[in-house]
């Protein structure tokens, strides 16, 4: 029954896209021919016809292969649009391949161009006005899951309140099923309706829709019975791992191979197409950059030349991708014997060594500016955890736990941590916290926030001396 209704529901969806789809068509065709200026004519309906059914055809099959019609109670918002956006380029695509491959069909690069904003701007505004219909039936006790969470140990309770927390989902918790040893009573509110003997029974005394498998892993064994004795339900079953919540476990993915599930616990967070955008992200960030910033760079590196002896760049080893070691480029902000004996040391407050534009430079962060270079050799990103220094590794290493991860990713020339304060002489355990943040949670909108966020945050800092 359940399978039945998901199925009418994803049939009603489908029917919604393709209507959207086809205005969003017309739209396109209305502003291409009707408002823009055209010397050749209208193309003859009998093109508009082949070429709208060919593009439906083609959101229609795109968006099912991205799974836009597969149940989606319990995945968000994000999620969802997500999916959509990422059909509707895959089908503009093919359209864009398919309509030069069919003979005498006449179409246009303008049409083309208009297409794919507006199909995918109707069809997201779509999608997010039928989940805030949806929330808004279900926040009024109306199209609800009636559901079971299977334990009653910690793992179930924080179940339990990821789901209360997320109302949206339409999902009401009936009550817990003890594992073992069950004892009459209530937990977070709600009642243990019996033990997993009772199973059967419960399921259909409350009308069970679904049911969370949510129990410890020395309950393995158990974990097996439960499973075997719904499989003579109707009910839908999900297993919540027992490495949700660990320390190693912050940014867990499920993939799937040959029909095996694979629960991944660690892994580069920048593959793929990721790896593509962040690079190419980079380049162009820093050539504009660089172009922007060239006439104050050369002030800079006169004002430099004239007013101390040494060199105007100063070069400094540090490690970032892959724990490998590279040169760091800075304007040179003290003098030639600032660390002659010493060694490299931390800057102070009024220290001595700093040179008078030095001092200047270290204020606005405009020292920094020459590691745009950086960025450009591969070296570096615009975004990401600062670089840190070869001496430090192996105490980095040992006293602070999850710093390896900040080597997944480039070293940036501004980061999640810069811009919330952490930089300098400053907590370093708060400063992984803040970068490991950025590495489990890398968009690149994120990226963006951060370089706007930089402007305003990024230059001025009372630890910068």
């Amino acid at each position: 029954m359940l399978k039945q209704h998901s199925q009418l529901i994803g049939f009603i969806r489908g029917c919604f896209d393709l209507a959207v789809a086809t205005a969003a068509w017309y739209v396109a065709y209305g502003i291409r021919f009707g408002l823009l200026p055209h010397s050749k004519g209208l193309p003859p309906q009998r093109d508009v016809i082949v070429n709208l059914i060919i593009f439906v055809a083609l959101i229609a099959l795109c968006l099912n292969g991205a799974g836009a019609y597969k149940p989606r109670r319990i995945k968000s918002i994000f999620e969802e649009l997500r999916v959509i956006l990422f059909g509707c380029v895959i089908a503009w695509m093919l359209l864009l391949v398919g309509i030069y491959n069919i003979e005498h069909t006449r179409f246009t690069r303008g049409m083309l161009l208009l297409l794919l904003p507006i199909s995918a701007g109707l069809l997201l505004g779509e999608r997010l006005c039928a989940r805030i219909a949806l929330g808004t039936i279900r926040r009024n006790g109306w199209n609800l899951r009636h559901a079971l969470i299977i334990g009653s140990g910690r793992l179930a309770q924080k179940t339990l309140f990821r789901l209360q927390e997320n109302t949206w989902t339409g999902i009401r918790i009936a009550g817990f099923v003890a594992e073992e040893d069950y004892v009459r009573g209530h937990l977070r509110g709600l009642p243990i309706l019996g033990g997993i003997e009772n199973l059967p029974a419960i399921i259909d005394t409350h009308r069970i829709d679904s049911v969370f498998v949510a129990m410890n892993g020395r309950h393995s064994r158990t974990i097996r019975r439960v499973l075997k004795m719904l499989e003579d339900t109707a009910v839908d079953v999900r297993v919540i791992p027992d490495i949700y919540g660990s320390p190693v476990t912050t940014n867990l993915s499920v993939s799937e191979l040959d029909g095996m599930p694979i629960i991944s616990v660690r892994e580069n967070p920048l593959e793929g197409w990721r790896a593509i955008y962040k690079r190419t992200f980079d380049l162009a960030g820093a050539a504009l950059a660089l172009t922007v910033f060239a006439i104050p760079m050369l002030i800079i590196a006169a004002a430099i030349k004239l007013t101390s002896r040494g060199p105007v760049l100063y070069r400094q080893q540090r490690i970032s991708f892959g724990g490998k070691p590279f040169n760091i480029l800075k304007f040179r902000s003290m003098v030639v014997t600032a660390e002659t004996g010493s060694g490299a040391t931390m800057a102070v407050p009024n220290d001595p060594r700093c040179t008078a534009v030095g001092k200047w430079l270290r204020r606005t962060s405009l020292d920094e500016l020459p590691q745009l270079f950086n960025v450009l050799a591969g070296h570096m990103s615009l975004v990401g955890p600062r670089p840190e220094r070869p001496e430090l590794m192996a105490r980095l290493r040992r006293e602070a736990p999850g710093f390896p991860m900040r080597l997944k990713v480039r070293a940036g020339i501004t980061g999640w941590a810069q811009i919330n304060g952490y930089r300098g002489d400053t907590s370093f355990r708060k400063r992984l916290q803040y970068d490991l943040y950025y590495v489990h949670n890398w968009s690149p909108l994120l990226d963006i926030k951060i370089m706007f966020m930089t402007i305003f945050r990024g230059f001025r800092h009372p630890n910068a001396y």
